[in-house]
């Protein structure tokens, strides 16, 4: 049986990612799962609307799972309770089958993604600026030979 080159290509792309980058996929994940649940619940197909929530939800849960509430401190906690938020809101869109209840979940994860990708490419910015020590630069280096 032949793998799917998409799925390995997902796998990779998870493996070898950087932290930002995890949580950006996390971000979008649940961002398409939360989309998909919305237009099966437009067109009234609520067992299909119920498995993308269901993977909207467990993708949400993995986000507080990672957080780290001794080093993150007032933002661990507030992500912690806009997470707990979101979850809520899909809570609410599988029982009232409304989705006003995922257009405002997807909101919240949308600006968080929008907040961490400025966030990590700053941070890539700055990491560009800094050269590291004892390198010498192109053009730099001299020998002066004594006769």
């Amino acid at each position: 049986m032949t793998a799917n080159p998409y799925i390995s290509y997902q796998k990779n792309q998870v493996e070898t990612a950087d932290r930002g980058t995890l949580l950006l996929l996390l971000y979008e994940g649940a961002l398409r799962f939360m989309k998909e649940a919305k237009d099966k619940m437009e067109k009234e197909d609520y067992s299909g609307a119920f498995s993308a929530l269901s993977r909207a939800d467990r993708i949400v849960k993995e986000l507080i799972a990672s957080l780290d509430m001794e080093k993150g401190g007032d933002i661990a906690q507030n992500l912690f309770r806009l997470y707990e938020f979101v979850l809520w809101k899909l809570f609410l869109a599988e029982k009232d089958k409304k989705v006003s209840h995922l257009d405002e979940a997807m909101h919240i994860i949308e600006e968080l993604k929008v907040a961490w990708k400025d966030a990590f490419e700053k941070e890539k910015e700055e990491e560009r600026k800094v050269e590291p020590k004892g390198k010498i630069k192109e053009g730099e280096a001299s020998i002066s030979v004594v006769g």
